[in-house]
C-alpha cells in the first residue's frame, strides 16, 4: 500500500511539541519550573519582607501567594510558546529542507519506506517501537527520539487506521 502525503515545517514544530509533552524527562522538568520554582521565590518574597524589611506578614502573604498563582496560571502558555520558538529557530538555523516536501510511504509486508525528494529511509515493521496516534498526526516512532511523522489531514480514515496499527 502506498500513502502519500505533504510534510511542512509545521508538522515538525507540531511533533516536537508532542514529543516533549510526552517525554518523561521534560515532564519532570516541567513540573520542577512550574511548581518548585515559584514556591522557592514566593518563600524568598514572604522571608525578604518579613525578616529584611521588618513589615507585616499578612502583606508578603498576600504577595507571595499572588506570586506564586500567577506563576502556575501563566507557566503552562509561556513555556509552550518557548518550545515553539526554539523550535522554529532551530529549523531557520539547519539544513533541513530534506524533512519536508511530499513524501510517500509504502508499506509492505514488512516494511515501511518513507521516500521524499531528497531522501529515502527504510524501517522494518519489527523495529517500530511505538505508534502513537493525535488528531493532527501519527507518529511512527522507531527509536525513543526519532519517528516517522505522517499528518492525517490528506489521509482517508482507513489509511489513518492502516498506519496507526501498523504493528
Amino acid at each position: 500500500m502506498i500513502i502519500n502525503y505533504e510534510l511542512n515545517e509545521e508538522d515538525f514544530v507540531r511533533f516536537n511539541l508532542h514529543y516533549i509533552e510526552d517525554s518523561p524527562a521534560q515532564r519532570k522538568t516541567y513540573w520542577f519550573l512550574r511548581l518548585l520554582i515559584p514556591l522557592f521565590f514566593s518563600g524568598s518574597i514572604f522571608l525578604m519582607g518579613t525578616v529584611l524589611f521588618r513589615q507585616p506578614a499578612i502583606y508578603w502573604v498576600i504577595t507571595a501567594t499572588g506570586f506564586f498563582g500567577l506563576w502556575v496560571l501563566y507557566f503552562p502558555e509561556q513555556y509552550r510558546k518557548t518550545i515553539l520558538k526554539q523550535t522554529r529557530k532551530m529549523l531557520s538555523k539547519g539544513e533541513k529542507d530534506y524533512l519536508f516536501g511530499e513524501k510517500s510511504l509504502t508499506i509492505s509486508e514488512y516494511t515501511i519506506t518513507v521516500t521524499g525528494e531528497n531522501a529515502q529511509e527504510e524501517l522494518k515493521l519489527k523495529d517500530i517501537k511505538r505508534i502513537e496516534q493525535y488528531d493532527d498526526m501519527i507518529l511512527i516512532y522507531d527509536s525513543n527520539r526519532s519517528a516517522i511523522i505522517v499528518p492525517t489531514r490528506e489521509l482517508s480514515w482507513d489509511e489513518v487506521k492502516i498506519v496507526a496499527t501498523l504493528k
